[in-house]
């Protein structure tokens, strides 16, 4: 079984305001791991994290996050090795990093101002891709999450230290009536 899920890591900006820009509200349960399709987490790095189950999320909705402070956005599809970082911030694009196997097994597109971070992590996967002997393997697919890491110190893969034991609190999607109707159903 592989991950069909994004996450946006938003610094600057409290979790509540987050939320309800996306519609979201926090119930009073918790997960160990992002196993609900919608996730929230405030990170031991000063970030606030959602996580979507088979979802992306779109220009506009990065755009609108990043109006609130500096946003990092992960989107992985390990079924079709398609892997995408960005940065974001003050509503505008800064860059993205891709990968696309079906493009090649080395392929990488960057665009924009990538963080200096890029150059390192790119260079030790193509290294370990080198070595591979498999020609299945796909080591540059990591590349994306690695670089959006490298910037929240989180990978959805991966426990993070200083993390509590059940990090994970589950959003739901608000309903029209109660988001826009100030709760009144």
């Amino acid at each position: 079984m592989g991950y069909s899920l994004s996450w946006v890591a938003v610094k600057g900006a409290k979790p509540e305001t987050v939320n309800s820009l996306l519609g979201l509200r926090a119930t009073d349960v918790w997960a160990e791991i992002p196993e609900s399709s919608t996730v929230g987490a405030s990170l031991p790095t000063g970030w606030y994290l959602i996580s979507f189950r088979r979802k992306e999320l779109g220009e506009h909705t990065l755009r609108r996050l990043s109006g609130m402070g500096e946003v990092v956005y992960c989107f992985v599809e390990d079924h079709v090795m398609f892997s995408q970082a960005s940065g974001w911030k003050n509503g505008e694009f800064l860059w993205s990093v891709t990968h696309d196997c079906e493009k090649g097994i080395y392929h990488l597109d960057v665009k924009g101002a990538a963080p200096a971070s890029l150059d390192k992590i790119h260079k030790k996967l193509i290294s370990e891709q080198d070595a591979e002997d498999q020609a299945d393997a796909d080591y540059i697919y990591d590349t994306p999450a690695e670089l959006a890491k490298s910037l929240t110190g989180f990978r959805h893969d991966q426990d993070m230290p200083g993390m509590k034991e059940k990090p994970f609190q589950v959003l739901k999607r608000e309903s029209f009536f109660r988001r826009f109707l100030g709760g009144k159903n």
